[in-house]
């Protein structure tokens, strides 16, 4: 076993299991929660199903702008991670592995009774009462479309009844920091590299370009003492400083309660010209009308913008910005133009842009703004039955403002002026649901009825405007207001607005179901639910998807062999099945629709006329719901009066009927077809514990900590494969034409493709020709030429490869999988300590036996096309052609002396390709938050006309344990199913400190 995913294990058992084992026995403090499951709550101790929860109670002290940051680690079977570390970076969330191939894996988020897309980016976590996961088909199938994937289930505060009113305040101000940067050539290496790339092939006009732009070899010694230009300091090392504040505003009387809560965050990036802002406001308000019949009214409006254009995250290596701060020369000068002027033959020799003038020449704006209005009616009818509408308006505006600038390659490739891109973005979503339920007692017996009707109608608008030819002294705020300035020359029109189909709109659900759960003499539970839904995004006849579901709980502690132990205090047996449902394609897929657009034109006259197309997905009348099964078995426990607690669960989900895109022959005239195609299963186990260690009156230790492991596996690809292969190449897209990951039966999804690295071709390998001084491969040792060498002559020193099925010539035959994604296990624990009035917690995730596809790497450590690019410091152990006095060394013997400490190889001068010298273990153990906290003494708060007054001192990303050589090895870049974890120009993750100040009155 690998001696670091050793280490992370041992740590993970002496921070979080061990202090279990000497746990102290003080008074009870584990009290019975309650939960909510499928449009009512439930006593956790009668929940049949698995769930995970977390109260507002152990996130209240975590300072964060992001939501999903706060419960990251803290729930089993839940994967919360950021995919870069830019201002309002995506974070995904994916529950017991992903299910869909091509489609989304995001759960259905549910606040307040309304469905919601990422819905954790627009909540602030103070405002958060709790947060419930359903991951299982027996606890998601009540909510049908959408549920495959899990859900969560969002409740925000609410004022209380009968309390005067009371204001808190929560405030910090912190500043990020770069964590960690690549190495990169020093000057003096770097133009040691640059003369042997100059000076290798022997040709006259190479050295004297080179002596031109460097200096003859005996003056190349003053690059010593050349100050080093670290660009990617200078570009992503700013001091970041983050202001956030909350502010909320709680009361009641008699027959209400209400609350008000306010958020705003100001925040830069630490790369020049990002930021983030977001400004929130919520509005609760519950009201009893009378005895039996109460409402809630619920208004939150969010507005945020993100500033920056990024490191073209999910772009190909045309446009990658990080190259730009990796790879231009890292020093000042050799050129008649400024370094902080453009100079246009550089960039045309290079391909590259001072990092700077890049970083201030494309400028983007990007934003949302969020509105949600619902109201709640409850009316009990009587003792036994109560009956609750639900109805809510959202409505999502989301805006990109994009400049390119003149010395950008867009603008370049439209006569060297700047060019903007428009989009605007509405969708609108009205929800109703209806829900009668029947609750009684009878001697032993408990029924819990539900019956229930939801629609959701789904309706938005999208439009996008590319504009070219702006004056070249046009500014970014000028061109966004006024792009009328735009002129395009003679005999040339700007192309059309586009208005692309919105994903998930228009749409319309509706939908029936109930639910009934049956309890026997408080051991035994019984629960069986049942939903049908109705969707407009499949054609007549395939619209209805019916989703049944039964779980069954015992309570064995409350057995009489067990109810009088002093040790076994909880201890619940869970079973269950179920069948959920997944809709996520884009409406109307069974039509054919026409798409115009000056990129389809045609010339008519002097003019280029806007033509229609249909695209390159073919409709299909024959789709239809992809459906998951899921097995559970769980066991909930309970120890030494609920001093330790805990779950664990064993389950299976498949998923059949992929929504997939298919590839068709494309004689039909088209590429891709939805189809019903393929499955999935994923297999996996998780267990939580938790345990109040000590709980004295001067001081408390509390622990909580989970572990899971998911195994995902393709059992199908349908029509979508060869039938005699049962699989397909898929493009992950950093590099145009690279089909680098395997979508095969019997492999999990998101499996490397690639060849073995061997190391490299060394003197013995050749036979060399002292007249003509050539060096020829061995015979019988085959060639990387064609796989690895742009087809050139391979050399000593040459990358080489593993010819894996023998056959003596490397190509796509011995190509291989190299691992894949998924972590054998993965997890959280959080420690929580108060001694009198100091609070301290550390939250830690961690993550073993993943892989990380390592992009940055093989692209920093191949030439490609380029000369005078900057390498990763890697090189700097090449093989050596030249020696110290900077002559070439031909004779095998002296080339092989002179390469006896040298263990790298020479940069490939082909294309980029994956081998897995690129793929590295991304295990890792990460400190992402520790806190200390003082709240001052009640006799002094009351003093001081207050009920509480805490200072707080946070530190987030402190540290991370890992043999990842990148920035980060949970970046994640891709934003497909088919392509996880490619970290490729993600921007880098930072260090944040901050310090803040809560205060109630």
């Amino acid at each position: 076993m690998d001696k670091k995913v050793q280490s992370i294990k041992w740590l993970y058992l002496t921070v979080f299991l061990l202090p279990v084992l000497g746990m102290a026995q003080e008074k009870e403090t584990k009290i019975d929660e309650v939960v909510l499951v499928g449009y009512t709550k439930v006593s956790k101790k009668d929940v049949t199903n698995s769930v995970s929860s977390v109260k507002a109670e152990a996130i209240k002290d975590m300072p964060s702008t992001n939501a999903a940051e706060a419960i990251q680690g803290r729930m089993a079977g839940v994967q919360v991670s950021l995919s870069e570390g830019s201002p309002g970076a995506d974070v995904d969330i994916v529950i017991r592995g992903g299910n869909s191939i091509t489609g989304s894996n995001a759960p259905l988020y549910i606040v307040d009774g309304i469905q919601m897309d990422n819905a954790l980016s627009i909540l602030s976590p103070k405002e958060i009462e709790s947060i419930e996961v359903l991951k299982d088909a027996s606890s998601t199938n009540i909510y049908g479309a959408r549920g495959a994937n899990g859900v969560v289930l969002i409740t925000t505060k609410g004022g209380r009844k009968k309390l005067k009113t009371s204001i808190n305040y929560n405030g910090f101000l912190g500043v990020r920091k770069i964590q960690n940067t690549i190495d990169v050539l020093d000057p003096y290496e770097y133009v040691l590299y640059q003369y042997e790339l100059y000076n290798k092939a022997g040709l006259a006009s190479d050295k004297t370009i080179f002596e031109n732009r460097y200096g003859t070899y005996d003056q190349l010694s003053k690059y010593k003492d050349v100050e080093k230009r670290d660009w990617q300091d200078e570009v992503f090392g700013r001091e970041a400083f983050n202001f956030t504040h909350n502010l909320s505003v709680t009361g009641g009387s008699e027959n209400s309660a209400f609350s008000l809560s306010l958020n705003n965050v100001q925040e830069d990036g630490i790369m020049i010209g990002s930021g983030f802002k977001r400004n929130m406001a919520n509005f609760k308000y519950d009201y009893d009308i009378s005895k039996k019949l109460s409402m809630t009214l619920n208004a939150r409006y969010s507005r945020q913008t993100i500033y920056g254009a990024g490191t073209s995250s999910t772009g190909s290596q045309s446009t990658n910005r990080l190259r730009n701060a990796v790879r231009y020369q890292p020093f000042e000068g050799l050129s008649t133009v400024n370094v902080d002027e453009f100079d246009p033959l550089f960039a045309d020799q290079t391909n590259l842009v001072n990092p700077i003038l890049l970083a201030n020449n494309e400028i983007k704006e990007s934003g949302r703004n969020d509105l949600l209005l619902n109201g709640t009616i409850d009316y009990k009818i009587n003792k036994y039955f109560t009956f609750r509408s639900v109805v809510g308006y959202l409505q999502r505006d989301e805006f990109v403002n994009q400049f390119s600038g003149t010395v950008t390659s867009l603008a370049r490739q439209n006569n060297d002026q700047p060019v903007v891109f428009l989009s605007k973005t509405q969708s609108r979503r009205i929800t109703n649901s209806n829900t009668l339920n029947f609750r009684k007692t009878f001697g032993n017996h408990k029924l819990d009825l539900l019956a229930g009707q939801e629609s959701v109608r789904t309706d938005g608008e999208s439009l996008q405007m590319n504009i070219k030819w702006l004056p070249k002294s046009t500014g970014a705020q000028e061109a966004f207001h006024n792009i009328q300035l735009a002129s395009p020359p003679a005999g040339m029109v700007q192309d059309a607005p586009k208005t692309p189909m919105l994903q998930g709109a228009p749409d319309r659900l509706v939908s029936f179901f109930g639910r009934a759960n049956y309890t026997f003499n408080n051991k035994y539970i019984i629960t069986a639910s049942m939903r049908a839904d109705g969707s407009s995004i499949f054609g007549a006849g395939n619209r209805w998807g019916y989703f049944p579901a039964g779980s069954v709980a015992w309570k064995i502690a409350e057995e009489n062999f067990l109810k009088e132990s002093q040790t076994i205090s909880e201890l619940k047996l869970r079973a269950g099945y179920g069948l959920s449902g997944n809709n996520r394609i884009g409406g109307f897929l069974y039509d054919t629709f026409f798409l115009t657009s000056s990129d389809y034109g045609y010339a008519f006259g002097n003019n280029v006329t806007p033509g229609a197309t249909t695209g390159n997905i073919m409709a299909n009348k024959n789709v239809t719901w992809e459906k998951s099964a899921s097995k559970n078995l769980g066991l909930d426990f309970g120890l030494f009066k609920g001093k330790i607690y805990g779950t664990l669960d064993v389950y299976q989900t498949d998923t059949k009927d992929l929504l997939l895109l298919a590839r068709i022959p494309q004689n039909l005239g088209y590429d891709f077809q939805f189809q019903n195609s393929g499955s999935t299963t994923n297999k996996g186990i998780e267990f939580s514990i938790g345990s109040t260690i000590i709980n004295k009156e001067n001081f408390t230790w509390k622990m909580d900590a989970n572990i899971s492991s998911n195994r995902n596996t393709i059992k199908s690809l349908g029509n979508n494969a060869s039938p005699s292969s049962f699989s397909y190449l898929y493009p992950s897209g950093w590099q145009n034409n690279l089909n680098d990951f395997l979508v095969q039966v019997g492999k999990p999804v998101g499996t490397y493709w690639g060849y073995v690295t061997a190391g490299r071709y060394e003197v013995s390998d050749f036979d060399y020709n002292a007249t003509t001084q050539v060096y020829t491969l061995k015979a019988g040792i085959p060639s990387s030429a064609a796989a690895a060498n742009g087809a050139k002559l391979i050399q000593p020193g040459d990358l080489k490869l593993q010819d894996l099925n023998g056959d003596g010539v490397i190509d796509n035959k011995d190509m291989t999988d190299l691992g894949n994604a998924q972590p054998k296990f993965y997890g959280g624990f959080n420690q929580t300590f108060r001694y009198k009035n100091w609070d301290m917690s550390l939250m830690f995730n961690f993550s073993v036996g993943n892989k990380v596809y390592n992009a940055n790497k093989l692209e920093y450590t191949t030439q490609y096309l380029y000369k005078d690019n900057n390498m990763s410091a890697d090189v700097a152990n090449r093989f050596r052609w030249f020696n110290d006095a900077g002559e070439k060394v031909n004779d095998p013997t002296a080339l092989a002396a002179l390469n006896a400490n040298t263990t790298g190889w020479t940069p490939p001068a082909g294309a980029y390709f994956l081998h897995s010298y690129g793929i590295e273990d991304g295990s890792f153990l990460r400190l992402n938050n520790v806190t200390l906290g003082y709240s001052l003494g009640k006799d002094f708060t009351k003093q001081l006309g207050l009920s509480n007054f805490r200072l707080y001192f946070t530190m987030n990303n402190v540290f991370t344990i890992t043999g990842y050589s990148g920035y980060d090895p949970e970046a994640n870049t891709r934003r497909n199913p088919l392509t996880p974890g490619v970290d490729y120009a993600a921007y880098p993750r930072s260090r944040f400190i901050l310090s803040g100040v809560d205060i109630t009155f």
